[in-house]
């Protein structure tokens, strides 16, 4: 049995888990918010298939009674970056802008906090309280040059964004209200890197570097946007015009007839074609 009770009044929050005789009375946010990722809802948050994310890393069930020392200093590094969260949240902007410095640094090396697959409540935790401080343009200037911290926090909120769907889809059988997070970075476009077998025209090459330019040029725009901004010639294959289509058909046709020539005018030694040189047959 788990039971949150929220008083009208105030802003005391419990969690009592266990029957109401013996139940264990919790009154710790942070530790209120473990235990609902952990074991107070029997792992289902940290958990892949009942869960959209591991919100605990997966940890939770592999750290009791001390099963895996990883996943036990995992736990605990989640539980010491939530109290960094609380300092940042009772700290100022400046704060907040030295911490996204020293995160760069212990972000060079690991994807997330802890180790884990998916950002987890210690990720989204320190995320919300560093937006909560900064947030649209001080937080980019903070950010600058900083590509670790930028990197997770980009991937945070994108994170975020996908929960806030999940929930969306869940209201009608949820009471909890939808919740308001500050507006954190704006991802700048990243063109996918193109490849070629080496053998295209060089209009086709052209083309499509075209189109990814244009597309990352028009940044934020929506993909229908996007598109009309792309020269309507441009893509690899199926976007060029008829006549860049043919035009790179005959080159192709011509360089393969220039090397069958040059096969038949070469023929490959000790092949089907003739005796081989008397110096070859030579071994004395």
């Amino acid at each position: 049995q788990t039971k949150v009770a929220i008083t009208k009044k105030g802003s005391d929050l419990s969690l009592s888990i266990g029957a109401d005789s013996s139940a264990s009375v919790i009154t710790h946010r942070n530790a209120i918010l473990r235990s609902l990722c952990g074991l107070g809802l029997h792992n289902a948050l940290d958990t892949i298939g009942s869960s959209p994310l591991c919100f605990l890393g997966g940890h939770s069930a592999t750290s009791f009674a001390g099963a895996s020392p990883t996943s036990a200093i995992a736990m605990a590094g989640i539980s010491s970056w939530m109290s960094v969260a609380d300092s940042t949240r009772q700290g100022t902007a400046d704060d907040a802008s030295v911490l996204i410095g020293q995160l760069n640094d212990y972000l060079s090396s690991r994807s997330f906090l802890v180790p884990s697959s998916t950002p987890t409540v210690a990720d989204f935790d320190l995320y919300l309280a560093i937006v909560g401080k900064l947030s649209g343009e001080a937080l980019e200037t903070s950010v600058n040059g900083y590509n670790n911290t930028r990197r997770w926090l980009e991937q945070c909120g994108a994170t975020l964004d996908e929960l806030k769907i999940v929930a969306a889809k869940n209201a009608a059988y949820s009471k909890v209200p939808a919740a308001t997070i500050p507006k954190g970075l704006n991802p700048k476009p990243r063109p996918l890197p193109l490849f070629f077998y080496g053998e295209e025209d060089e209009s086709v090459v052209a083309a499509a570097a075209a189109a990814t330019s244009a597309a990352t040029k028009a940044g934020g725009a929506k993909p229908g946007k996007a598109a009309a901004a792309a020269p309507s010639n441009a893509g690899g294959g199926g976007g060029l015009t008829d006549e860049q289509k043919k035009a790179a058909a005959d080159k192709k046709a011509a360089k393969n007839a220039a090397k069958a020539a040059k096969k038949k005018d070469n023929p490959k030694k000790g092949g089907g074609g003739g005796a081989a040189p008397a110096a070859e047959l030579n071994i004395s």
